[in-house]
């Protein structure tokens, strides 16, 4: 039908969308914008699902925010922010879908509904509230014609917004703000210094004076239960800077409260509670004290926390590998905090300072590694920034604890130490749950770096050529592997990362069946060496693999093959060494090497003699996990030392 109204097209880009340009036309003359701007700001990645489903009549997607962004940019967002630091430098627009459905083009009538926002809305409103709706609707002369209980109710629930509009207010700010009650003629009555008959006292004005009290108390005992400590015990990670700005923001918020209680009509109103001899006298003046407790606490933390400031953001700004001195420093302000500050010297504050600076030094040591990359980067690289990662880690536990054994030196003379008598536990808990996980990065890198030699490793012997093409396929196998980490985009410093965890698990259980195959080549290898020199070579080139445990447990069943291999050279060399005596017994002089005086000649041959036994007996002592004191070790070791003996006595003879 000619008359019908045509469907729009929902398949379209939302930026070509003739309903998304009528909404750019509206926004680009009530910003005063170019409309490009706005077209590219509609086709932007983040603005595209937002401006769809408000488009199509997503029920959850009713409202649409245009603001200033960054660069002069147009940003949309489906909520406003009122968090502190987040307000606009300018004013933005709104668009609100009054109707389920999608939106026509163009909306009919009631269908959408749109205007400017401010760029601080909040104090807009209690500015409005202020101005215009208490002054109109709470003055009864403006509604003479109303019943007098729905002008009453009316001017209670103008006073109601206001109040909860003026704490709001005061939220945003960081500000504890207690509302005061608004009535104009009770506001007329309380600034009154004149009157001094209770009897005459109006019991509404009364009522409302305790009212106030009661919602005072509310919000005051809602600071004062507010506890640094709530961060930690909602799982998050918080650094030390919180906790100095807490205490920060606590004592300026405590000096709020504590101004607005000694505001004069403040203490009028009390006044007026005293003279009726008000239940709620005594709950005020008792919470005027919780105040001026909590004020003076706040003030001595605040003034000893601001020592560790300056610190604390050298830590943030260093190289995470130059933390040493800094570290020393921190743990030493702390030690001076527990020992001068009133307040501050209770285990369970000082533990969560502790902790909080643990986090700090975990969140640097993650900037450092950088966890997305630390297995993709070179691997001895990598490794060496986790060695320099636990040497740090190291320095300040064990500062920690020369702290805690001479905190006595920070107290002054006469008065009493107080010890930290906390376990350590509870301040490097999730710093040791870190170190797990980076031991286990910490072993892959050292598994690969191991199995990175595979590649050049090359075998001797009969069955060398197959041995060493058998090792390279298990480096390619390897390579296939470890792979698996390099493809991954997650964080594996990450503790809550599951998926690491199961990556690692199947990585184990490939390169354990991988470290059978090496201990059953090396045992084939050693089997095939021609003399102890081949062994002790083969043992050289396999070097940190023979400390992988399953890999060792192949060597080490070869180990005592070396000790009887030697034993057998021994021997040789004590034949010779017999042989050329009976040569000097039977001829008179020995065989010597030609052309060689015979004293110089005698000494060469027990020279060369002794490099024969010595330099194998050698690898004995620089090999530490051959071990040389079973009871065949020992016959060993006597019987070349019985050998080097005589050889040594044979040198001076020949010097004779």
């Amino acid at each position: 039908m000619g008359g019908e109204e045509p469907e729009p097209d929902f398949e379209s880009a939302p930026e070509t969308d003739p309903r998304a340009r009528l909404l750019g036309a509206r926004v680009a003359s009530s910003l005063r914008v170019e409309p490009e701007r706005w077209e590219r700001c509609a086709g932007s990645p983040e603005a595209r699902p937002l401006l769809r489903a408000f488009l199509d009549g997503d029920p959850a997607k009713r409202l649409l925010l245009v603001t200033p962004g960054a660069g002069g940019q147009l940003a949309l967002a489906d909520r406003l922010a009122l968090a502190p630091g987040t307000g606009r430098s300018g004013k933005g627009v709104f668009l609100l879908r009054l109707t389920p459905g999608p939106l026509r083009s163009p909306p009919a009538p009631g269908h959408l509904l749109y205007g400017d926002l401010c760029s601080a809305p909040l104090e807009h409103l209690a500015a409005l509230v202020e101005e215009v709706v208490v002054p109109l609707l709470g003055n009864q002369k403006n509604h003479p014609s109303w019943p007098h209980v729905v002008s009453q109710d009316i001017v209670h629930h103008i006073c109601n917004l206001k109040s909860s509009v003026f704490v709001v207010v005061g939220q945003i700010k960081g500000k504890t703000l207690l509302p005061l009650p608004t009535d104009p003629e009770r506001d007329a009555y309380i600034d009154s210094d004149n009157e001094k008959n209770t009897e005459l006292v109006d019991k509404s004005i009364v009522h409302a004076i305790e009212s106030a009290v009661i919602e005072w108390t509310h919000q005051i005992q809602g600071v004062l239960k507010r506890e640094s400590s709530e961060p930690l015990l909602q799982g998050q990670d918080p650094s030390p800077k919180v906790e100095l700005d807490f205490w920060k923001s606590r004592f300026e918020d405590l000096q709020c409260i504590y101004s607005q209680l000694k505001a004069r009509r403040v203490l009028t109103m009390m006044e007026l509670l005293d003279r009726v001899q008000s239940t709620y006298f005594p709950a005020f003046r008792s919470i005027f004290r919780d105040v001026e407790a909590a004020l003076v606490e706040a003030h001595d933390i605040n003034v000893h926390l601001k020592p560790l400031e300056h610190p604390l953001e050298e830590i943030e700004n260093v190289e995470f590998n130059e933390l040493k001195p800094l570290l020393n420093r921190v743990l030493h302000v702390v030690c001076l905090i527990w020992a001068t500050s009133k307040y501050y010297s209770t285990p369970a504050r000082i533990i969560v300072l502790l902790q909080e600076i643990c986090s700090l030094l975990i969140q640097q040591a993650r900037t450092y590694l950088n966890g997305e990359d630390l297995l993709k980067a070179e691997t001895e690289e990598s490794l060496g920034k986790v060695q320099t990662t636990f040497d740090i880690f190291n320095y300040f536990k064990q500062t920690f604890e020369e702290r805690r054994d001479n905190l006595s030196t920070y107290f002054q003379p006469g008065l009493e130490a107080k010890e930290w008598d906390f376990p350590s536990v509870m301040v490097f808990a999730r710093l040791d749950n870190f170190l797990e996980r980076l031991h286990v990065v910490n072993d892959l890198l050292v598994t690969a770096l191991d199995i990175e030699k595979l590649e050049k490793l090359e075998f001797s012997g009969i069955k060398g050529k197959s041995l060493s093409q058998q090792v390279l396929s298990m480096y390619e196998e390897f390579q296939e592997v470890y792979k698996v980490f390099s493809d991954r985009t997650y964080d594996c410093l990450d503790v809550a990362n599951m998926e690491f965890e199961d990556d690692v698990y199947d990585f184990k259980e490939k390169v354990e069946d991988m470290d059978r195959r090496l201990g059953t080549a090396f045992a084939q290898a050693f089997d095939d060496a021609a003399s102890i020199e081949h062994a002790f070579k083969l043992i050289d080139i396999f070097g940190s693999l023979l400390e992988r445990p399953l890999i060792a447990a192949d060597a080490y069943a070869k180990y005592h093959l070396l000790i009887t291999m030697f034993d057998r050279d021994l021997d040789d060399a004590k034949l010779i060494y017999l042989k050329h005596i009976q040569e000097e017994l039977e001829l008179g002089c020995p065989t010597v090497h030609r052309n060689m005086p015979l004293v110089a000649g005698g000494i060469r041959w027990a020279q060369e003699l002794k490099d024969r036994i010595q330099i194998p007996f050698s690898n004995f002592r620089h090999a530490t996990h051959l071990c040389l004191d079973s009871a065949e070790g020992k016959r060993m070791v006597q019987k070349y030392e019985d050998l080097m003996e005589m050889l040594e006595n044979w040198c001076q003879f020949c010097e004779k």
